[in-house]
């Protein structure tokens, strides 16, 4: 493509030598005249442009009939030059349409990309709003926030059903639940989540789908779609999941390589609900120690010794965790940097926890604005998921976060 020069400057040396005086006694005011500067030979060069556009479309075969009738006045916002002063040419049989500014344009495209981008990396609409002029030098209200997120709703949507072109070798696989409001009821329908992680080790929200129940059946309708989007089942080594019966073998049947692991969050909880409340504190610190244990065997024997210690006063808590000790040990199976972000759903759970946080607010949210609301909330977990992998330490984490720039990429992916 090729770029044409519109603007040109000239500087002689006296206007050169007082500009470079003007910047050593004030750098600040000197940057905001050379800004005045330039955004008046802006205004002038796109008046100029509208003006010649309206010549050539008035001398179209087509525009016989038809003659100018003055122009109209208003302001455009224009990024990194700011507010400047238009004339819209007008014509008498109100054709004319300008490629450069739409009729009703007044705010430069690329500022709503910015206004959206900054509102999906998690700056609310009235925060946004507030500081909106110091950050893109224009003021704008909530609405016109709200306005500027239609330009990558689509795409944000449509992303939530994107063909799954990476290979992920992990998923996570839980529930949460929403309200709906639907023909002046409201109610709570859950939404199945599958959260994956690929084979550069970033975790990625794979499936975000409501109105399912929470049910076997409604997984495997999850599962034959993450398929025929392209995930390759023959690639999946282990699911991560809660213990809704029958889960287990229904992914088994669909990811035949792969092994199931229990959540050690949710077992805990159900072990502690059965265990006797003089029993619990006791019952928690050994536990612990299963959990944390640094090998499949000591888990082992630690789980013994946590049978033995409770005995008959906590069989019901104990055989809670052994009817799934299997499944709680699988991490042992991987590699020691993977065993923390294996052991739970926890990833998961930061993303119903973010879902929740954004309906609350709404009361109660139609299907349309839940599924938006969705595909904003996952993007902007995904841009931090981008920074690190899933077993990274600390400083690598640290590290990484200069060298990725996560939003920038979504960006791309939702605009390109």
């Amino acid at each position: 493509m090729e770029v044409m020069s519109i603007i040109k400057f000239q500087v002689n040396v006296p206007e050169a030598v007082r500009s470079i005086s003007q910047f050593r006694d004030n750098r600040l005011k000197a940057f905001s005249q050379l800004s005045e500067d330039i955004r008046h030979s802006v205004e002038e060069s796109i008046n100029v442009l509208l003006n010649l556009e309206m010549s050539i479309f008035l001398g179209q075969p087509d525009q016989a009939d038809n003659k100018r009738n003055g122009h109209k006045q208003r302001d455009f916002t224009l990024k990194g030059i700011g507010t400047v002063r238009i004339n819209y040419p007008q014509d008498r049989k109100s054709r004319f349409d300008s490629a450069i500014i739409k009729k009703a344009e007044r705010i430069d495209p690329r500022i709503k990309e910015d206004i959206a981008v900054l509102h999906l990396a998690g700056i609310s609409n009235r925060t946004l709003a507030m500081i909106s002029h110091r950050i893109l030098g224009i003021e704008v209200s909530k609405s016109t926030v709200q306005q500027s997120l239609l330009i990558i709703q689509d795409s944000a949507i449509k992303w939530l059903d994107r063909p799954l072109e990476e290979d992920y070798w992990a998923l996570y696989i839980d529930g949460t639940n929403f309200r709906m409001q639907r023909r002046n009821s409201t109610e709570k329908e859950p939404s199945l989540v599958v959260l994956g992680i690929d084979k550069n080790d970033h975790r990625s929200v794979l499936s975000i789908e409501g109105g399912h129940k929470d049910n076997v059946d409604s997984w495997r309708t999850v599962f034959d779609s993450l398929i025929k989007r392209g995930l390759d089942p023959r690639k999946i080594r282990i699911g991560i999941m809660d213990g809704l019966p029958g889960l287990e073998a229904a992914f088994k049947e669909y990811f035949t390589s792969a092994v199931t692991a229990r959540c050690w969050v949710h077992a805990s909880k159900n072990a502690l609900n059965k265990c006797p409340a003089r029993l619990q504190v006791a019952f928690k610190v050994l536990l612990g120690k299963v959990m944390y244990a640094n090998s499949s065997q000591e888990a082992r024997d630690n789980f013994r010794a946590l049978k033995h210690d409770m005995a008959s006063d906590g069989l019901r808590a104990v055989s809670c965790i052994e009817k799934d000790l299997e499944s709680l040990l699988v991490h042992y199976t991987f590699d020691k940097s993977y065993w923390r972000t294996l052991k739970t759903t926890n990833p998961i759970e930061r993303i119903n926890k973010e879902l929740k946080r954004r309906t609350k607010p709404m009361e109660t949210i139609g299907e349309s604005t839940l599924r938006a609301v969705v595909a904003f909330t996952a993007l902007k977990l995904e841009m931090g998921w981008k920074m690190y992998r899933v077993n990274d330490q600390r400083h690598e984490k640290l590290d990484r976060l200069w060298k990725t720039n996560a939003v920038e990429e979504t960006v791309a992916q939702l605009t390109q």
